[in-house]
């Protein structure tokens, strides 16, 4: 047993193209053009002030976190050797 079909679609001929109007695409206009703000700036210069403290505090919290893991390292070393 075959698949089951749908009808077939009839086909567009040139006429019944001709009929139908091409598609509309609307021309940028001054108006419709978005205006990028001077006011982004400020904005943007906070962000990565902000960016850069959480930044530089993970990595002074790193830096803690790996002096204390060699720290403790060091001194089960000399421990051991004793």
């Amino acid at each position: 047993m075959g698949k089951a079909k749908g009808p077939r679609k009839p086909r567009q001929t040139q006429e019944q193209a001709a009929l139908v109007p091409p598609a509309r695409t609307p021309s940028p206009s001054p108006e419709r053009r978005p205006v990028v703000s001077q006011s982004y700036l400020p904005v943007l210069l906070e962000w990565a002030q902000a960016i850069r403290a959480v930044v530089g505090a993970v990595l002074d919290f790193a830096d803690a976190a790996a002096e204390a893991i060699t720290k403790g390292i060091k001194d089960r070393g000399t421990k051991e050797d004793t």
